[in-house]
């Protein structure tokens, strides 16, 4: 991989890290105004996202990168977030390059073999969202 491509993939990384997965997290511990305005921002920071991937299987484009490991996690969590939270981040409309994105990226084995079971999942946030938002 030449060192270029090894620069945009730690970018995109830390664009996923910083505008994504941090603001998720706000998301699903806040309510209100703030959640308000961290629900925008986790759109818009998809629709960036799915523009960078449109017309590519993954974001390294025919096989699994950097950039599917650091995001892979919305794959699993992003709807048992959303459900916690009481709210709608991914519209399948207007981003389907993700969401076909996602189904690619669980249909990888090593994913698909080490899915947790998504009831356990959603009871484990809504206990901490519950603990949180009652502070």
């Amino acid at each position: 991989m030449a060192e270029q491509e090894k620069a945009v993939a730690r970018f995109w990384a830390k664009f996923v890290e910083e505008k994504f997965t941090e603001v998720m997290r706000k998301v699903v511990f806040t309510k209100g105004e703030q959640q308000e305005k961290e629900v925008k921002e986790a759109k818009e920071a998809m629709e960036v996202l799915e523009g960078e991937l449109k017309g590519k299987k993954f974001f390294g484009g025919d096989k699994i990168g950097l950039v599917d490991i650091v995001l892979g996690w919305i794959s699993i969590w992003l709807e048992v977030m959303e459900e916690t939270a009481g709210v709608r981040i991914l519209d399948s409309e207007k981003c389907p390059w993700i969401h076909k994105w996602m189904h690619n990226f669980i249909d990888l084995s090593f994913v698909k073999e080490n899915i947790p079971p998504r009831d356990k999942l959603v009871h484990y946030y809504q206990q901490i969202r519950q603990r949180v938002t009652s502070q």
